[in-house]
């Protein structure tokens, strides 16, 4: 009797000990597999995390067609013949103005004001895209005081008028008019709209028009 307790105590320690090392190698095997997943966790996160840096990075120079940053100096005392750099949210471009008339009708059209004035310019467009010339027109004005607000370009309300429309390519250089109504005055002011200065869309370029210069 004695012997076959002991076998029995000796068969039931043997089975706890097979139950104890299985229970062992089953955690040992979920703690690796935890090391696993959470290195290929981290792994993927980081991955991740690059690949989002590299998507925003791309978004942040498709957006607008460049930087929205305007660096360029503001240009406030230029003359006829005088070439003045933009740098505005639309992209990068230089304008020439050549020359301007002033005008008491044009086409069978009267002046409503005092003048006409028509501006012969050009544009070269010094971004790497491609510019709307009519956008580029559309935030110019002229003022015959710089406290005083402008009158926009004109140009498509009379036929004899070159006006500046299209797309402009990288690189690619187009003339034409400018036409809008002014008061008489001893100076006028071509320029960026002052809203658009103000809202940081562009630097500011301003052109003074003598209006001995302009007869």
């Amino acid at each position: 009797m004695k012997r076959l307790t002991l076998i029995l105590t000796a068969l039931l320690i043997s089975t706890f000990m097979l139950v104890a090392c299985s229970d062992d190698k089953d955690e040992v095997k979920e703690s690796d597999n935890n090391v696993v997943n959470e290195e290929n966790n981290d792994g993927k996160d980081n991955d991740d995390a690059e690949k989002d840096d590299d998507d925003k990075k791309e978004d942040d120079t498709d957006s607008g067609n460049g930087t929205s940053e305007i660096t360029t100096e503001d240009q406030l005392d230029l003359q006829l013949g005088d070439t003045g750099k933009f740098d505005s949210t639309l992209g990068t471009y230089d304008m020439t103005v050549k020359s301007a008339e002033l005008l008491k009708e044009l086409d069978g059209k009267e002046a409503q004001f005092d003048y006409l004035i028509l501006i012969n310019l050009s544009i070269k467009n010094t971004s790497n895209h491609d510019l709307d010339a009519e956008d580029l027109m559309y935030s110019m004005e002229v003022t015959h005081g710089l406290e005083k607000s402008g009158f926009g370009d004109a140009s498509a309300a009379f036929d004899s008028v070159e006006e500046l429309t299209g797309t402009i390519q990288p690189g690619e250089e187009l003339s034409g008019q400018f036409i809008t109504e002014v008061y008489e005055a001893d100076e006028y002011y071509f320029r960026e709209i002052e809203g658009n200065v103000a809202g940081g869309v562009s630097n500011q370029v301003i052109w003074t028009i003598p209006a001995d210069e302009a007869k």
